[in-house]
């Protein structure tokens, strides 16, 4: 099944065939209606859903999510019919010496270090793009949903050719061989189907549009998203912010900056209100059901979920699928590959079902 997404450690690429297959199974082969992916990512399940006939509605903390989904499941034909032109002009875009180029090519960290995201070509090459999307959005040459799907295009195109392993935590001390590329916009594909609708913010808060199935796959662990991939709420929101630490982390997702900014953080990173969390979301959505993602490794036991979810809807209304899954490439690399024994490469995803009414 065809979709796209940038390296994410959250990917459910390798799960989709088994999460169509199941929503399949229980809902009628060819089901189709209208679905709500919760938290959406890089849209990838969102983007299946489509693909099968559904109208989508999908949501997220991050601000990149957003051109994320004016790619792939807002854009139509007709909406999208000057991205090509556009694509071309962009091309000719004369490099410039901006924010991207002065904060991640061969640079020091706030704090020491060698931040080493991208060549310096590349990074000029990326600044000039991104200034002209920004006052082609300004003067009115382009519209919001244009914009976004440019900025779609370019985190696309250096996502290709940066020097990480897909986290923007810490970066690679040597160049990856795919650094040496140079940077290409492309336009990227999409699935036909009635557009959908995005929201940006916290699920919790949000007042979604009634629909037949929900997916939730939240965070899993204590580690923060808005960390993980803040350059590309950078690039996306263009509000070029001071940074600091040895990455270059934008100053408001510094644990303890005076900028730092708390909407951004997810209650699904701590134990003392994940499950909470959850119970809020569910009993919250307006749907008649609801598809849950989750795994033996997260910060609740899988146990834990199931039950709180039996209580609150019944034993009858939940239903758990097992899934063997390799883990994410953090567990196969460095220091993890040292522990054989501790370190394993498998894990279980659960599909958790539950019926609302």
């Amino acid at each position: 099944m065809q979709t796209c997404g940038v390296k994410y450690i959250g990917s459910k690429l390798a799960l989709l065939e088994t999460i169509m297959a199941s929503v399949g199974a229980r809902m009628g082969e060819g089901a189709t209606g209208r679905m709500i992916d919760v938290c959406t990512g890089t849209t990838r399940v969102a983007q299946a859903f489509r693909r099968r006939g559904w109208t989508v509605q999908s949501s997220d903390l991050s601000w990149a999510t957003e051109a994320y989904a004016h790619a792939f499941l807002i854009r139509t034909t007709e909406s999208g019919a000057r991205i090509g032109g556009l694509i071309a002009e962009l091309a000719n875009v004369a490099p410039t010496l901006g924010w991207i180029t002065t904060n991640y090519c061969d640079v020091s960290g706030s704090t020491g270090g060698l931040v080493r995201m991208w060549r310096p070509e590349n990074g000029r090459k990326a600044d000039g793009i991104r200034d002209k999307i920004a006052e082609w959005e300004q003067t009115g040459h382009v519209n919001h949903h244009e914009a976004m799907i440019l900025v779609a295009c370019l985190i696309f195109a250096l996502d290709k050719v940066d020097n990480s392993v897909g986290v923007q935590q810490a970066y690679l001390k040597s160049c990856a061989a795919r650094t040496a590329e140079p940077l290409t916009l492309v336009d990227l594909p999409f699935h036909g189907g009635a557009p959908g609708r995005h929201y940006v913010g916290n699920c919790m808060e949000l007042a979604y549009e009634e629909a037949d199935l929900a997916y939730i796959d939240p965070p899993y662990s204590a580690h923060s998203y808005s960390t993980y991939y803040h350059i590309w709420d950078s690039i996306t929101r263009w509000d070029k912010p001071a940074v600091s630490l040895t990455t270059n982390r934008r100053i408001d997702r510094v644990s303890g900056a005076a900028e730092f900014d708390e909407d951004m953080v997810s209650s699904w990173n701590s134990k003392r209100t994940a499950l909470e969390s959850f119970m809020t979301v569910c009993e919250a959505l307006p749907v008649r059901q609801i598809l849950i993602s989750y795994n033996n490794e997260s910060i609740l036991s899988g146990k834990l979920v199931v039950d709180a979810l039996k209580e609150r809807f019944g034993s009858e209304a939940v239903a758990v699928e097992e899934i063997p899954y390799k883990r994410n490439i953090m567990s196969q690399i460095g220091n993890a590959t040292l522990y054989k024994d501790e370190f394993k490469t498998e894990n279980v995803e659960y599909l958790i079902w539950v019926k609302k009414f």
